[in-house]
């Protein structure tokens, strides 16, 4: 049975997004939106400038998306390999929704740190993101221009976004953490974004980046430290990696987790001898890290 939503999402991101959709004029720029085509023309930009993934192109990297999708029960989105320097995954398109990650993300990322990136981004489209998330991609990245008519609510409306947006981010790290049974990659994906590839972050101390994430946090308690942090986060998309890790620690540590973490375990099928993660009885070689099945190489769940 697939993981539903409501098993992780971020009480902030629910409460964020009913706010938003109490703004005046928000369905209006929603149906601007749909009558654009605006999915059709990402899906041609990507098919032109990015490489689309499957079983038999680069299957390393696409062999992560299909099992989270069945984990959370969603339909197989397309998966891009985009070439940017720059680490960074996001998820577009509504109807038809694509994952695309760049070169610069896959160079810094361990196998079990990108399976939750990936999870991750399932997660947008599990908890039904994808309409706002878009949207707010498109009002945020390319302009309010494109809505002549909602101009004069445009900035109202990025304002609203931006802050739904943080919260949401916060629902699919959670996703993350799901899927790979612990929040520990995630930390660990911060660490990178945070500070490069593994060549350097692999040393970093987590107790002490814990400690910088605490000190973060306390900058509140003073109120020109917060109103100043305000001001700092208001025209960002995404919570601060700070922020993000505090969260996910947390919640990696609640009771909750713990339980949908053994439960999940408990549906799957047999593990892999060699890597220990759950597969498909019909495998003729694990997905995750490609051992040969045989019966000596299966492990009972």
């Amino acid at each position: 049975m697939p993981v539903a939503s409501s098993e992780f999402i971020h009480p902030a991101d629910a409460a964020a997004l009913e706010n938003l959709r109490a703004i005046p004029l928000f369905n209006t720029c929603l149906s601007a939106f749909l009558k654009l085509g605006l999915e059709r023309y990402v899906h041609g930009v990507f098919l032109s400038k990015n490489i689309r993934l499957s079983e038999r192109q680069l299957p390393d990297i696409y062999k992560h998306l299909p099992p989270i999708c069945e984990l959370f029960g969603i339909r197989v989105p397309d998966l891009y390999l985009e070439m940017s320097p720059y680490p960074d995954a996001y998820t577009i398109g509504e109807e038809n929704v694509s994952i695309c990650l760049t070169s610069g993300l896959l160079e810094i990322m361990d196998e079990e740190e990108l399976h939750a990136v990936i999870a991750h981004e399932c997660g947008h489209i599990a908890c039904q993101h994808m309409l706002y998330h878009t949207l707010a991609q498109f009002l945020l990245f390319t302009g309010a221009n494109l809505f002549m008519p909602l101009e004069i609510v445009a900035e109202p409306v990025k304002m609203a976004l931006r802050y739904w947006n943080r919260r949401c981010e916060l629902s699919a790290d959670r996703a993350g953490a799901v899927a790979v049974g612990s929040s520990k990659p995630i930390v660990s994906t911060m660490i990178r974004l945070a500070g490069g590839p593994r060549s350097i972050t692999d040393a970093v101390n987590l107790d002490v980046y814990l400690e910088q994430a605490e000190a973060y946090e306390k900058l509140s308690d003073s109120k020109w430290d917060k109103a100043l942090q305000s001001v700092a986060v208001q025209f960002t998309d995404h919570p601060f990696l700070a922020v993000r890790t505090r969260e996910i620690r947390e919640w990696g540590a609640t009771d909750q987790f713990q339980r949908l973490v053994q439960a999940i375990a408990e549906q799957k099928g047999p593990k892999c001898a060699k890597c220990g993660r759950a597969m498909d009885p019909k495998w003729k070689f694990c997905n995750h890290c490609g051992a040969g099945v045989t019966a000596s190489a299966i492990t009972a769940r």
